[in-house]
C-alpha cells in the first residue's frame, strides 16, 4: 500500500510540475494577420455564452483567424431568449459555420461548431464513448476547402474530470481512440483542434501523439496556459488543456494563447502551412537554377 501511495504522490508530482511554474509567455497581445501562405486556426471554449456573445465575438474577432473550433455552444431557448450561438457568431465574423449537439438541457441544445472562411464541403458528427452518461460528448469531423488544399478538421470536446483532478482519463483515452479508428484510411491531412480537458503530458496526449504533431513548441511558445484554475474554486495556477494538432505534413510557425476574454478559458491560435516539398525547398534555395532547367 505505502509503495501504491508512493507512486501516486510521484506521478502526480510529474503531471503537476508544469502547473506551478507560470510563465508570463501564458498569455500575450494578438500578433498581427497569418501571411498570404499561411493558415490560422484557432480554438475557443466560449463556456456557453455565459459571459456574453457579444463579448465572445469581440474575442474571435481580435484573432483573424480562418478556421475556429468552438466548444460550449447553445442553441434552443434560454429562459424566454432563442439563442444560436454558432449562427450568431458566424453572422458577425462574415464566416460559414458547421453546428453538432451534444445533448440537450432545459429546453436547449449543448454542442461544438466550426467557423470557416472557406468552404465546409462534408460534415459527420461521430458519437464519442461515454461510458457513466454524463454529458454525452461528440467530435465534430469536417472537410474544408482551404487555399492549401483540403483538409479534415476536427472539433472535439473531450468529458472533463468530475470531482477529482484528472479524473476519467480512461473515457478521454477511449474517446481519442474513437476518432481515430474514423480517421483510418482518410486521405486528406487531419487537423484537430479543441478542449482536451488533459495536460501535454497525460496519457491522452501520448494517444495523440501517436497521430498528430502538437502546433505547441514549449521552447518557441512559451508554457501557452489557458485554463486560470481560479475559475473551478483553486486558489492559483492555470493548465494547458486546450490545442491544435496537425497533420506531420505540415508545420506550425507560430502558436500562441490570446488574453482571458468572455469566457473562463483562453483562445488558442496556430498559424500553419503544408510543409514544402523537395522540389520546393530546391527551388527555394537556388530559384534562378529551377528557372533555368
Amino acid at each position: 500500500m505505502l509503495r501504491n501511495t508512493r507512486t501516486l504522490i510521484l506521478a502526480l508530482i510529474a503531471i503537476l510540475f508544469p502547473i506551478a511554474w507560470i510563465s508570463a509567455r501564458s498569455s500575450e497581445p494578438n500578433p498581427p494577420p497569418p501571411g498570404p501562405k499561411n493558415i490560422r486556426i484557432a480554438t475557443y471554449n466560449i463556456r456557453a455564452g455565459l459571459g456574453g456573445i457579444r463579448g465572445i465575438t469581440e474575442d474571435l474577432k481580435s484573432l483573424s483567424a480562418d478556421i475556429i473550433a468552438i466548444q460550449e455552444v447553445e442553441r434552443g431557448r434560454f429562459g424566454s431568449k432563442k439563442i444560436d450561438h454558432a449562427s450568431t457568431l458566424a453572422d458577425a465574423l462574415g464566416m460559414k459555420y458547421v453546428y453538432a449537439p451534444s445533448f440537450s438541457l432545459e429546453g436547449r441544445e449543448h454542442g461544438i461548431a466550426v467557423l470557416s472562411r472557406f468552404p465546409i464541403t462534408e460534415t459527420e458528427t461521430l458519437q464519442l464513448p461515454q461510458p457513466t452518461g454524463r454529458w454525452p460528448r461528440v467530435a465534430l469531423k469536417t472537410r474544408i476547402e482551404t487555399p492549401a488544399g483540403p483538409v479534415r478538421f476536427v472539433c472535439v470536446h473531450l468529458t472533463r474530470p468530475w470531482k477529482v483532478p484528472f479524473s476519467h482519463t480512461r473515457e478521454r483515452m477511449d474517446q481519442l481512440r474513437a476518432i481515430f479508428a474514423s480517421l483510418e484510411g482518410d486521405s486528406l491531412p487531419p487537423i484537430m483542434a479543441g478542449d482536451f480537458n488533459s495536460t501535454p503530458f497525460s496519457p491522452e496526449r501520448w494517444i495523440i501523439s501517436r497521430h498528430l504533431q502538437d502546433s505547441w513548441t514549449p521552447w518557441r511558445d512559451g508554457w501557452a496556459l489557458t485554463f486560470p484554475l481560479n475559475s473551478i474554486g483553486l486558489p492559483a495556477g492555470s493548465v494547458k488543456i486546450d490545442a491544435v494538432y496537425l497533420a506531420r505534413t505540415w508545420r506550425c510557425d507560430r502558436t500562441w494563447v490570446a488574453p482571458l476574454g468572455s469566457s473562463d478559458h483562453c483562445p488558442v491560435v496556430a498559424d500553419v502551412a503544408p510543409k514544402a516539398t523537395k522540389h520546393e525547398d530546391a527551388q527555394a534555395r537556388d530559384p534562378a537554377r529551377m528557372h533555368s532547367s
